[in-house]
C-alpha cells in the first residue's frame, strides 16, 4: 500500500511540476508579454488607412510608412512622419476637418503636450481621435516630435489599435 501511496504522489507531483513548467513557457513566448497574432494581423490594416495619407497641401512625407506590433505594451501600429513647412496651428486645424470627415471623433486636444520636466511622456499627441476599425477602437495621434525635444521641422500621424483594448493615443 505505501508504494501504491509513493508512485501517486510522484504521478501528482510530476503533473503537478510539468503544468508549472508549460505554464511558464506560455508567459515568456507572449502568453503575458507581447503582441497577440490577432494584433500582429492588424497592424497591415492600420497602415492602410487612407488618414495616414492626408496631409496639408504644403507638408510632404518623410520616408516610408511603418508599421508592426508594439512588443512592450502590445498593441499595432502604423504611421506616417511629414515635413512641416507650414505653421503647426496649420496643420491641427487641417487635421481636425480631415479626421472628422473620415469618421474619426475627436478625443482630447492638447495645445502643449510637452512632458513636464523630468517626467515620462505619457500622451504627446495634439489631437487624439477614435474610431471602430475593424472590430476594435483605434486611436489617431497628430503629434510632434519637439514636444518631446527631436526633430523641430517634423511632425507625425500614428493610428494604434489591440484586440484587448489596450491602445492609445
Amino acid at each position: 500500500m505505501k508504494l501504491k501511496a509513493v508512485a501517486t504522489l510522484v504521478l501528482v507531483g510530476a503533473g503537478g511540476i510539468a503544468i508549472v513548467a508549460a505554464t511558464g513557457v506560455w508567459a515568456l513566448s507572449g502568453g503575458l508579454y507581447g503582441c497577440t497574432r490577432a494584433d500582429e494581423e492588424l497592424a497591415p490594416t492600420l497602415a492602410s488607412l487612407s488618414i495616414l495619407d492626408a496631409h496639408p497641401s504644403q507638408t510632404q512625407p518623410q520616408g516610408e510608412r511603418y508599421s508592426g506590433c508594439d512588443e512592450d505594451d502590445g498593441f499595432a501600429y502604423a504611421g506616417q512622419y511629414f515635413r512641416l513647412t507650414t505653421s503647426r496651428v496649420s496643420v491641427l486645424t487641417f487635421y481636425r476637418k480631415a479626421a472628422t470627415e473620415d469618421g474619426w471623433r475627436l478625443q482630447n486636444a492638447s495645445s502643449s503636450p510637452s512632458p513636464a520636466p523630468g517626467s515620462l511622456a505619457v500622451d504627446t499627441s495634439a489631437l487624439c481621435f477614435e474610431k471602430p476599425i475593424a472590430g476594435t477602437t483605434a486611436h489617431l495621434a497628430v503629434w510632434f516630435p519637439s514636444d518631446l525635444g527631436d526633430s523641430p521641422d517634423d511632425f507625425g500621424l500614428e493610428v494604434t489599435a489591440s484586440r484587448d483594448g489596450t491602445a492609445w493615443c
